[in-house]
């Protein structure tokens, strides 16, 4: 009996931790918006203007094609990793249109140091074919990131929510953005063409310096709104992320 007593016990303190030893996600925003900023340490993330163009540009979107993605700034992930929480958001907010699943949350923390600034881009089931997780780690890296380590911010975003408008569009398909996102410009050509003789050349020079061993490096690559935007409609109604997204960090 007492074990029977225990074994319920931590049972039940399984799930207790389970559900609540994690701090609670943010609700969602009251009134609606797209674009939320409830980054204390960074409340100026973009400036009034430019959250207004990023609300403007995702409600648009809403309004034509019923599908809706989130941008959500923070400053602290609550002890999830960023697909827990932006996918959590996702879910509770209930991102998109009730059975079509056809929500984005694109989650930003630009707080910390190295390596510690995280972003990540959940997509919701309905939209998981025109936004492969592949096609989002591409975008992340190529056209999210690069602006970011520059504290080109509002670029950051507007890059990443103009792709994924594309994609969910049908502008173009996945595989031709990846084709056009790995293509090497006349730049990167020209660069191989001057740098790679003289790497070989440093590379036999090192090696005869050093008796012949050779080495390898490689190197790793209340809500605040931030905006100001009255909108009248608009709501939340979807959800279902089944871990479909990528991410990255700065």
């Amino acid at each position: 009996m007492k074990k029977t007593f225990l074994i319920s016990g931590l049972f039940v303190l399984t799930i207790i931790f389970t559900f609540f030893g994690q701090s609670k996600l943010p609700s969602a925003p009251v009134p609606f918006k797209l674009y939320n900023n409830i980054s204390k340490e960074m409340p100026g993330f973009l400036s009034s203007q430019q959250a207004q163009k990023i609300e403007e540009r995702l409600r648009s979107f809403e309004d034509s094609t019923g599908n809706q993605i989130v941008v959500l700034v923070i400053d602290d992930l609550m002890g999830y990793d960023p697909e827990q929480y932006a996918t959590g958001i996702g879910e509770s907010w209930g991102v998109g249109q009730e059975e079509k699943d056809n929500g984005v949350v694109f989650l930003i923390k630009p707080t910390g140091g190295e390596g510690e600034r995280k972003t990540f881009i959940a997509i919701g089931e309905g939209l998981e074919g025109a936004i492969p997780d592949a096609t989002t780690w591409t975008i992340i890296n190529n056209d999210v990131i690069p602006r970011f380590q520059e504290g080109d911010f509002y670029n950051g975003v507007n890059n990443g929510v103009g792709v994924l408008i594309d994609l969910a569009n049908g502008e173009y398909s996945a595989e031709e953005y990846e084709t056009k996102a790995n293509e090497m410009s006349w730049v990167d050509i020209l660069l191989l063409v001057i740098f790679i003789p003289i790497f070989i050349l440093v590379f036999i020079f090192g090696r005869k310096n050093n008796g012949g061993r050779g080495g390898r490096t490689f190197y790793g690559g209340g809500f605040s709104s931030g905006g100001g935007s009255s909108f009248g409609g608009g709501s939340f109604g979807g959800g279902s992320f089944g871990g479909g997204g990528a991410g990255g960090s700065w």
